[in-house]
């Protein structure tokens, strides 16, 4: 498991990240260590990606936290949420 991540969090941002890969015909597991952009994800699908956060996790993801490396991986999404939301998550 990551370092600080809870499980049913990490499946939470997988699922969120299948359904925008799925408009490009991305399908299976996913690890969690995967470069987002090599599989296809455009920066239009980036900016879905982090409103779907957004929403999904109930919080706001200040301006400075939106970087290439926090919405690199699902890994690297999941330690920005528990950064940014703790353990509520």
């Amino acid at each position: 498991m990551l370092d600080g991540a809870t499980q049913p969090r990490l499946d939470k941002v997988t699922d969120v990240v299948t359904g925008i890969l799925a408009k490009h015909a991305v399908k299976g597991p996913l690890s969690t260590a995967a470069e987002l952009s090599k599989l296809g994800m455009t920066s239009i699908d980036m900016v879905e990606l982090m409103l779907a956060v957004e929403a999904e996790f109930d919080l706001m993801i200040p301006p400075g936290e939106i970087t290439t490396e926090n919405f690199r991986s699902i890994a690297s999404i999941d330690g920005l949420i528990g950064k940014l939301g703790g353990q509520r998550f």
